[in-house]
């Protein structure tokens, strides 16, 4: 039994931005079933190499997990998912406010999804998985849940961290890839991402609720690394932590 795969239309007037959204809908979808809402930056790629619709339902499917509702947004071109997802990044107020203020209500609108904080996921790869951190960081609120696999970690993102005292009630995975010594930004730079596990790894694991860091070896900063492993993070996430 498959669930339905579909194409979602939408505008944000915040981002000035027209979004082909991919959807995953599980088996046996029904308006009086309150469902789970997963939400991916990166969305084309976490679609179309990260395969995250055919591991959600596996995970529904396979370990009984819950009903969950996945939703791809898409970046219509490289430098615009910088300003987006960066902690820096010259729009990434206005994405966290186009994630919260247009995006969840007219999820909220299209599907029977939860309303808490507890309901929501949100998951990235690189600067896509620091948004997710940062979204919970700063709408706590509203999302508590991340799958990170090999954030961007920076100063910023680790001083929102130690301001926040929000940090027990969150569940998050995050990993690296133990070859990820040099790996080439868009921008060209070259960057070490294993310092930067380390350090957002010191900052979260005596912190966070729910937390599990872990370093996939031979792996690098491709989804090649990151889609074998993606079982294991929604097993985390919504099987041993599941609400």
């Amino acid at each position: 039994m498959e669930g339905e795969r579909r194409s979602l239309t939408f505008t944000s007037n915040i981002l000035d931005q027209a979004f082909d959204l991919y959807v995953y809908i599980p088996p046996n979808y029904h308006e009086s079933i309150s469902y789970h809402l997963m939400i991916a930056q990166d969305g084309q790629d976490a679609f179309r190499l990260g395969k995250i619709d055919r591991n959600v339902e596996k995970m529904i499917l396979e370990e009984a997990g819950p009903e969950t509702i996945v939703v791809g947004v898409p970046y219509p071109r490289v430098s615009t998912r910088r300003k987006w997802y960066h902690p820096d990044g010259e729009e990434t107020p206005q994405y966290l406010q186009f994630l919260t203020e247009e995006l969840l209500p007219f999820l909220a609108d299209t599907f029977s999804i939860r309303e808490d904080a507890d309901g929501r996921t949100l998951f990235g790869d690189s600067l896509a998985g620091t948004l997710a951190l940062l979204a919970c960081l700063e709408h706590p609120d509203v999302f508590r849940r991340a799958i990170m696999y090999s954030p961007y970690v920076n100063d910023t993102l680790l001083s929102k961290i130690e301001k926040s005292k929000e940090l027990d009630t969150f569940t998050v995975y995050h990993t690296v890839g133990a070859d990820e010594e040099e790996v080439k930004g868009t921008d060209g730079t070259i960057m070490n991402f294993l310092p930067m596990h380390n350090d957002l790894q010191d900052r979260l694991q005596e912190n966070v609720g729910n937390y599990r860091s872990k370093t996939i070896e031979e792996g690098d900063h491709t989804w090649f690394t990151w889609e074998p492993d993606i079982h294991q993070a929604l097993h985390f996430m919504f099987v041993l932590h599941g609400e």
